[in-house]
């Protein structure tokens, strides 16, 4: 091994250090994540915000429904015809939100925008079942001036910001984030926005529903989920993260003032949807790098989302970029970069530079190389600098997944369906018993369980470093299997202990396309759960915000 390998790989490590949670760290964190929920379902903020969504589909649900996606990069415009046998079929078009409307001072232009590529979608897509709607020169105004909403077409809209929701149908933006700006959306209803917009086209639409986009998951989810009544949650890692999850109405009492909600028992439900990415904004126990704080402040939002900022997209790459910046002006890395590198710009690196990177188990890493050389513009790319980058790349991705970890960790355990191998809060020192589809079952783990599930994390980062150390780079990410936590695909049924399976549905980029993100999230899951860990089920819900929002809409 030479000399500049060396180097530059035990500088990767001792930067990647920094970036490492271990079973401890995920214990405290879950625990805290906990906490957090539970006081937050008693007041009103930017977390924990109840959808007024009370019944998951079932399957059975029939008919065509449009819904409009709009995500942190992306608009999708989509019809979804529901067949009523767990299955649908979706049409949709895909566009680039242009930079000038996600940072803008007013909200018309984004919303115009919007309601135009439904036009075209209208125009382009007459076989998604959408003769039954008006032309547009059909559709007559009334004598106020407002379009009647006989034969207009429901549509589900999936706003995938934090709002603050008032029915299934109405909410209130509180704030934008992966770097979005709009000052004069502050404190409108989306729908409305949109619904005004679509109006100065006369098109016949009639926005019904308002879905965020881990709410829409879970619906999509629990439609077309391999067992039905098992989908507890749902979970974003895209260009942001957010999740969703059913919990009981009884427990939700910020609501408990409205008439709808004071009579209820303890079969009603309630989705929540979490917004995570604001667990913990007082960074009381979230771990924090030189990287993360230079990238909090240099963000849209300082000081907010401080858990999304470590988990999603938009972010990881930033991350990798700061710290690669520091190893090439340190001298550990060989290649070299022009004045017009985007390693030289603020985001200049996408995220699925993590993906690629993980990928590539090559010995000689020329696919990394490759990609590293094209996406820096980068010349003389070396070996040695692939390694290194490779390093940091995932301490930043796993750090993110065992983040992700023990927050769906918190959200299963405070939704009764599973407790800790050990107790995190005080209440949890007992076994819990609850109901679950007609009979009772223990929510406790072995002692031994959970101690052994510690003894190995530890023993896998120490084996991983060591064998970095000693000219093993591309090494298994794991040494030292966990036996209740083996990789599986997406959709396989886990093999249950005692207690029903929890389904989770997941969607985004980050974990459709890492091939470590699932596993890595199953390890943070065993250190919580130990061998309950066995009992997540993580399937993927492609498009599950739109087909979420499209139910919405349905239900209308």
């Amino acid at each position: 091994m030479s000399f500049l390998l060396a180097a530059a790989s035990t500088e990767a490590q001792a930067k990647s250090v920094a970036f490492d949670i271990d079973h401890d760290d995920v214990q405290k964190l879950t625990g805290h994540f906990v906490k957090h929920m539970r006081a937050a379902l008693t007041r009103v903020g930017p977390s924990q915000i109840p959808s007024y969504v009370r019944q998951v589909p079932d399957g059975t649900e029939k008919g065509t429904f449009l819904a409009v996606d709009l995500g942190g990069t992306n608009c999708r415009v989509c019809s979804i015809e529901l067949h009523g046998d767990f299955t649908y079929t979706l049409v949709q078009s895909k566009h680039l939100v242009p930079p000038e409307l996600r940072v803008n001072a007013f909200y018309k232009p984004l919303f115009g925008f919007i309601a135009e590529r439904i036009q075209d979608f209208l125009a382009d897509h007459p076989e998604s079942d959408l003769d039954t709607v008006p032309k547009e020169n059909e559709c007559i105004p009334s004598e106020a001036g407002e379009l009647t909403q006989e034969n207009h077409r429901k549509l589900g809209f999936t706003f995938s910001f934090t709002c603050h929701q008032e029915s299934l149908a109405k909410g209130t933006l509180l704030h934008w984030d992966k770097g979005w700006d709009i000052p004069e959306a502050l404190g409108k209803d989306p729908c409305a926005m949109l619904q005004e917009a679509i109006d100065d086209l006369t098109l016949p639409i009639h926005v019904t529903a308002l879905a965020n986009d881990s709410v829409g998951t879970l619906m999509a989810r629990a439609y077309t989920s391999p067992e039905k009544s098992s989908t507890l949650m749902s979970a974003i890692f895209g260009t942001g993260t957010n999740a969703a999850y059913i919990e009981k109405l009884q427990n939700v009492t910020k609501l408990h003032h409205q008439a709808d909600f004071r009579d209820h028992t303890p079969d009603h439900l309630m989705v929540v949807n979490t917004e995570w990415g604001c667990f913990d904004d007082d960074m009381e126990v979230l771990p924090t790098t030189e990287y993360d704080d230079i990238l909090d402040s240099a963000s849209q939002d300082p000081g907010m989302q401080m858990l999304e900022k470590r988990i999603s997209g938009l972010y990881l790459g930033e991350l990798l970029r700061l710290v690669v910046v520091q190893l090439l002006e340190a001298g550990f890395l060989d290649m070299t970069t022009s004045s017009t590198s985007p390693l030289l710009l603020r985001e200049g690196i996408d995220s699925s530079i993590l993906s690629i990177l993980a990928r590539d188990g090559s010995e000689s890493l020329e696919e990394s190389r490759r990609h590293i050389a094209d996406a820096l513009k980068a010349q003389g790319v070396t070996y040695e600098d692939a390694n290194a980058i490779r390093e940091v790349a995932g301490a930043i991705s796993r750090r993110a997944a065992r983040l992700a970890g023990s927050a769906m960790a918190a959200v299963i355990i405070q939704s009764g369906r599973m407790q800790a191998a050990k107790a995190l809060l005080d209440d949890e020192s007992k076994p819990v018993e609850i109901t679950l589809h007609g009979r009772k079952s223990k929510q406790s783990e072995p002692a031994r369980a959970f101690a052994f599930s510690r003894f190995r994390s530890r023993v896998n980062v120490l084996l991983r470093r060591l064998l970095k150390i000693f000219g093993f780079p591309n090494a298994a990410s794991s040494f030292f299997p966990d036996t209740s936590s083996v990789p599986r695909s997406k959709e396989e049924t886990p093999t249950t202990i005692e207690g029903d399976t929890i389904d989770i549905g997941v969607d985004g980029s980050l974990i459709e396309f890492h091939p470590s993100f699932e596993q890595d999230i199953r390890e943070a899951l065993a250190d919580v759960f130990g061998s309950g860990e066995r009992r997540v089920r993580i399937g993927l819900a492609k498009n599950g915000s739109s087909v979420g929002a499209a139910l919405m809409a349905a239900s209308m």
